[in-house]
């Protein structure tokens, strides 16, 4: 069986990040962990999936211990610079935060206050706040415990671990059969 796959939108997974840490901030938090930041982006992507049908970053998931694991969005996390060779248009050349230990804060104090979005649609930025509210608003074992799903059990069972998906879209949709077979074919073709 085919499985879903999209690009990896590196440009929405920054401005998206970016958002996540001047919001911490007006919170009154200087720096924010990797789990709360990609616990956001899973359930971004999976609510974007099941109510717009396509994904907001089309990040590669893992089921990692802790729950699912975008790995495109963890590289940007750690500062990898190939994801910035990727969005060379932008002229960015480097991240605008620092990773410390498994924490993520601006690089400039300030930095990050006004984030102007010009890849993430207002709707999908939208999704992104409900999700990073979701998720900020949780414990690390209730956080874990929210993103150990039917589609997480499913990817831990994998060779590799991979997630998939096809397992994200609850099993009631309607037309379900359908949106798979078309996210299958088309996926990669989709512009995220």
């Amino acid at each position: 069986m085919p499985r879903i796959r999209f690009n990896f939108a590196p440009a929405k997974a920054l401005e998206a990040v970016s958002w996540m840490l001047r919001a911490g901030r007006r919170d009154g938090k200087e720096k924010l962990d990797f789990h709360t930041i990609l616990k956001s982006c899973y359930f971004a992507d999976k609510k974007s999936l099941v109510e717009r049908r396509r994904p907001i970053f089309g990040a590669e998931y893992i089921a990692m211990e802790y729950g699912p694991f975008p790995v495109e969005i963890y590289e940007m996390l750690i500062c990898d610079p190939k994801w910035l060779m990727e969005m060379a248009e932008r002229k960015i050349d480097e991240y605008p935060w620092k990773q410390e230990d498994l924490f993520v804060l601006p690089k400039i104090k300030g930095q990050n206050e006004e984030v102007e979005c010009r890849s993430i649609a207002r709707v999908e930025l939208n999704i992104v706040e409900q999700a990073f509210e979701k998720s900020s608003n949780m414990n690390f074992t209730r956080r874990t415990r929210e993103t150990h799903e039917e589609d997480w059990c499913k990817g831990a069972r994998r060779p590799g671990r991979i997630m998939h998906y096809e397992d994200m879209i609850p099993e009631d949709l309607f037309e379900r059969d359908a949106l798979v077979r078309d996210f299958e074919e088309e996926g990669l073709n989709y512009v995220l």
